[in-house]
C-alpha cells in the first residue's frame, strides 16, 4: 500500500506547484495609471488592430505661498474600437504637490482601425493674488491625418516648446475616419502644466482620434472654497493660432512626437496574493492527506 500512497502524495505536491505557477503566469500584467506630479496614462499600449482607448485626466491644483496640492482623477478604458468602454477604471488621488505635467496616449493604438479618445482638463487655483495669465501655447496636428487637419483647432499651431503638445504624427495610414484635436485656456508663470498627448498614435489606417486639452487659472480669496463667487479667472479664456514657428522635432522621425521611452510608459500592476495563497492551501491539503495515509499505513501493518 505504501507505493500508491507515495505516488498519490507526489502527484498532489506536483499539482499544487503547477496550479500555483499557472495562476501566476496567467495573470495579465495590465498597465496601471500613474498619478503623480508627472501623471501618465496609457503610453505605448494597445497597438493591435481594432482596439479602442480612452484616457480622461482631470487635475485641480491649489497653489499657495509655501507650495501646493493637487487632486487628480483619471478614467481609463480599454476595449474594441467600437466598444472602448468595455473595461474602465476610475482612480482619484490627492497629492502633496501640484501636477506639472500630463503625458498620455502617445505611441498607442497603432493597429488598423483604432479609436483614440483622450482629454486633459487642468484647473490651477492660486490662493491670494494670482500671476498674470496669457493664452496657452500649442503645438498640434503636425504631420497628422495624411494632411487632413480640418478638425484641429487651433491650426496651424506649431510653437516650439509649447505648453500643449498633441496629435502630432498621428492618424496617418489612409482612410481617416476623423481627427479632432482642440486646445484652449491659459498659462501662467506661477505654474505651467505641460500636456503631451496623442502623439505618434493611431497610425494603422482607418483611425478615429478625438483629443482635447484645456487649462483654467483662477485667483482664489484666502480662506474660501473655490467657486463661482470666490474664483476670478486669470487672463484670456481661449487660444489663438500661434503662427508658423518651425517645430523642433522631439521624437524619432516625426515632428512633435515626445520621448516615449520606458520612463514614460505605464508600469505593470503588481500581482495579487491569490495565486500564492491557493498554492499554499493545496500544499497544506497534500500534507494533511499524507498524515492520514501514514496513519492508515501503520494500522494496516499492525
Amino acid at each position: 500500500m505504501r507505493r500508491p500512497f507515495t505516488l498519490l502524495l507526489s502527484g498532489l505536491f506536483a499539482f499544487a506547484l503547477i496550479v500555483c505557477a499557472s495562476l501566476i503566469t496567467a495573470t495579465p500584467a495590465s498597465a496601471a495609471t500613474v498619478i503623480a506630479p508627472t501623471t501618465t496614462c496609457s503610453n505605448g499600449v494597445d497597438n493591435t488592430g481594432g482596439l479602442g482607448l480612452i484616457c480622461e485626466v482631470t487635475v485641480v491644483n491649489t497653489i499657495n505661498a509655501v507650495g501646493g496640492t493637487a487632486t487628480v482623477t483619471v478614467r481609463e478604458c480599454h476595449g474594441a474600437a467600437g466598444d472602448p468602454e468595455a473595461s474602465c477604471s476610475i482612480k482619484t488621488s490627492i497629492l502633496t504637490a501640484p501636477v506639472t505635467a500630463v503625458t498620455q496616449c502617445n505611441s498607442a493604438i497603432n493597429g488598423g482601425g483604432g479609436t483614440l479618445r483622450c482629454s486633459v482638463r487642468v484647473t490651477n487655483n492660486f490662493v491670494g493674488s494670482g500671476p498674470a495669465a496669457t493664452a496657452a501655447t500649442t503645438n498640434q496636428c503636425v504631420g497628422s491625418g495624411g494632411g487632413i487637419t480640418t478638425g484641429c483647432d487651433p491650426f496651424p499651431a506649431t510653437t516650439t516648446g509649447a505648453i500643449i503638445t498633441q496629435c502630432n504624427g498621428s492618424a496617418n495610414g489612409g482612410t481617416l475616419v476623423g481627427l479632432t484635436c482642440t486646445a484652449s485656456g491659459t498659462k501662467t508663470s506661477g505654474l505651467a502644466v505641460r500636456i503631451n498627448q496623442c502623439n505618434g498614435s493611431a497610425n494603422g489606417g482607418g483611425a478615429l482620434v478625438i483629443c482635447s486639452a484645456s487649462m483654467t487659472n483662477n485667483a482664489i480669496v484666502p480662506g474660501t472654497t473655490p467657486g463661482t463667487t470666490t474664483a476670478t479667472p486669470l487672463g484670456p479664456v481661449s487660444v489663438t493660432p500661434t503662427g508658423s514657428t518651425p517645430t523642433t522635432p522631439s521624437g524619432p522621425g516625426v515632428p512633435g512626437i515626445p520621448d516615449t521611452s520606458m520612463s514614460n510608459r505605464l508600469l505593470p500592476e503588481p500581482l495579487g496574493s491569490m495565486p500564492l495563497l491557493l498554492g499554499a492551501l493545496l500544499i497544506m491539503l497534500a500534507e494533511s492527506l499524507a498524515g492520514t495515509f501514514k496513519l492508515l499505513d501503520r494500522a494496516e501493518n499492525r
